[in-house]
């Protein structure tokens, strides 16, 4: 017993040993005094690993932008993207949704606290365990909905469009009894949950979703090239998207929960947003926008924004905000951080998850300097 006692202890030892020489590294990493090369080299390697066929990178740090295309927006051919190609942002735009929220709360227009019962009640009648819930518990993934109820996954049969076929009716249906729904507090990620969100701020204002999200929030930053509605004006600009196995795919179409993450943009509008999340004096409604940044409920989230976990924390980002998105075609990821002063977006028109390179990126932005 006293050898595994000796073995256990020498273990321990070695891990702690481990941990405090990483915590030593992330924190005093070398800086090389050139950001925009270090961005370049792990883009350039993300490309080559075959992780995405266009990929967009815009690091804004100390009053600088530096935005660059890689790949190419057309197979076979050396085109690069660059900062007016439009991608699908899937689950990032969900920011767009929460940052809505804040501006219509600072406006009087509602509270967070506003019980979705209320809001609903001329439409229906919420079963008991969905009375308490509110819109704050909508915005932090702590409403206790599902992801997806299961009478929403049975009629999602189309794998390269899984949304499309969902209607308003469906939404009301479930919400009559809410089946699989757990008590209010718990994080627990939930598309649905911002869905019925941004469908209540279209009942409360009167407005469809996607006009309310530009007049409040992407009009006073001019992000005239971040919609939902494909025209003859935007659609040129839009990348093609392909799934993991680099087949075509489409962009993915919803009627009923486009709160949870409809919107298209490309990385210029993504940078004046990232701003606008840095400087409280950098718009109209930063400081609406520097309020979803505030921890919420049990701490994970803010309002949309995720805050960082113990492993982001352990890399040095302990001050960092982000989000990531992945769709059929797409994939995006956006991190900010004002104790450091930079934000990343990151926009890659393939089916692969970018969060693990934008977390890279990240410690770049944070320890690396702009070259002289």
């Amino acid at each position: 017993m006293k050898i595994v006692g000796i073995i256990l202890l020498s273990i321990i030892l070695i891990a702690i040993m481990l941990f405090l020489y990483l915590t030593y590294k992330v924190n005093n990493f070398k800086d090389s005094y050139d950001l925009a090369n270090s961005i370049d080299k792990q883009s350039d390697k993300f490309i080559e690993q075959g992780n995405a066929n266009a990929l967009v990178v815009g690091v804004f740090k100390d009053g600088k932008t530096y935005l660059k295309g890689y790949g190419t927006i057309e197979m076979g051919k050396k085109i690069p993207p660059d900062g007016n190609t439009i991608f699908e942002l899937a689950s990032t735009s969900k920011l767009f949704t929460t940052s809505t929220l804040q501006i219509l709360a600072d406006e009087g227009l509602l509270n967070l606290d506003d019980k979705i019962n209320d809001l609903l009640d001329e439409k229906l009648k919420l079963p008991l365990i969905a009375q308490n819930t509110n819109l704050l518990h909508l915005a932090t993934h702590t409403s206790g909905f599902q992801n997806l109820p299961n009478s929403f996954l049975d009629k999602m049969k189309d794998v390269n469009n899984p949304y499309k076929d969902l209607v308003a009716n469906d939404l009301y249906e479930y919400l009559v009894n809410c089946d699989g729904k757990k008590s209010e507090g718990g994080f627990d990620y939930s598309n649905f949950g911002m869905g019925l969100l941004g469908h209540i701020l279209e009942i409360r204002t009167g407005e469809k979703y996607e006009q309310l999200v530009k007049e409040s929030t992407l009009k006073p930053l001019s992000m005239q090239s971040t919609f939902i509605t494909i025209d003859s004006n935007n659609s040129k600009q839009i990348v093609q998207g392909y799934n993991e196995n680099a087949e075509k795919a489409p962009i993915w179409t919803d009627n009923v929960l486009t709160g949870a993450g409809s919107f298209l943009s490309n990385a210029n509008d993504m940078i004046k947003f990232i701003k606008a999340n840095l400087s409280v004096n950098e718009s109209s409604i930063s400081k609406s926008l520097i309020k979803t940044h505030e921890p919420k409920m049990d701490g994970e989230t803010g309002l949309g924004w995720m805050l960082p976990g113990f492993l982001d924390k352990l890399a040095g980002n302990k001050n960092m905000l982000w989000h990531n998105g992945m769709a059929g075609g797409y994939a995006s990821f956006i991190a900010i951080d004002k104790v450091h002063n930079y934000g990343i977006i990151i926009l890659s028109n393939k089916a692969i998850d970018v969060t693990n390179f934008g977390m890279k990126l990240t410690l770049s932005a944070r320890t690396q300097s702009w070259k002289d």
